[in-house]
Parts: C-alpha cells; sequence; structure tokens
C-alpha cells in the first residue's frame, strides 16, 4: 500500500487497516456491507487493489467479479429469498463516484419489491439513436 491509497477507506480495509463486516472474498474483490443500506441485503462489491474505476481495472479481473455476484446471488436467494439483483456502478465524479476506488452494488431483489432501478431517462428514441451514433462514430 502507498501513502495516497492508504487514505483511501476501501484500501484500508483491504490491508486490514479498518473493520468491516465481510460477507464473501475471492482473490481479486471483497464483499461487505454498507455504512447506509439502500435495501436489505445491499452489499458493496470491491477490488482488493486500488483502482479508481472500471476505467483503469485489468480485464482479467472480470471473472473474480462475476464469481461474487454469483455467490451473494446464492448467499442472498437462500437467506431473503432473493430471486433477481441488480448491480450498479459508478464511474468517475460525473456519474456520482462517491469513493475514488472500484467498488459495485449489489441490490438483492424480490419479485414486487417497489424498487424501480431503472430511472426515467426523459430521451426519445430518435435523441439516443444520434448520440450511439455520434459516439461510435470516432
Amino acid at each position: 500500500m502507498t501513502v495516497s491509497t492508504l487514505s483511501c477507506p476501501f484500501c484500508k480495509i483491504a490491508a486490514d487497516l479498518a473493520d468491516a463486516n465481510v460477507i464473501y472474498q475471492n482473490t481479486e474483490f471483497f464483499c461487505i456491507s454498507p455504512l447506509q443500506q439502500e435495501v436489505i441485503g445491499h452489499t458493496l462489491i470491491v477490488s482488493r487493489q486500488h483502482y479508481t474505476s472500471l476505467l483503469d481495472a485489468p480485464p482479467e479481473i472480470g471473472v473474480a467479479l462475476i464469481e461474487a455476484c454469483q455467490s451473494l446471488a446464492k448467499q442472498f436467494n437462500e437467506a431473503l429469498e432473493a430471486t433477481g439483483f441488480n448491480i450498479l456502478n459508478a464511474n468517475e465524479v460525473a456519474a456520482q463516484q462517491s469513493v475514488a476506488h472500484l467498488h459495485l452494488h449489489f441490490l438483492p431483489r424480490r419479485f414486487n419489491d417497489d424498487i424501480n432501478a431503472w430511472p426515467d431517462f426523459n430521451y426519445s428514441a430518435d435523441e439516443s439513436a444520434k448520440y450511439h451514433t455520434d459516439a461510435t462514430a470516432n
């Protein structure tokens, strides 16, 4: 750990310098309860290494990320009868990333739980198609 990463709350947990309720862990990620749970079972999936976001993480850690999601899904299916889940991730400040360390939010879901994970973006199909065309043209 470097001095700069020791100021990161997730790096402190990874280095065993701060306490956390670890629910699951593998070689690349650990899963913890956040300080503020948005829904029952809300869990953070946090990279062990300090990557600011998905943009600087090596693609190879994707396998361990999927393993973590599958394990959490099984645990919450058994404990809460959750039959689905959402994974939320913010990359960079414009996307409301609150901690500059790669982490994803795992939200266990049950049928008719009244959680709306799909906000209404108010874009027309034409506007959306134009942005996709412009983004892929470069």
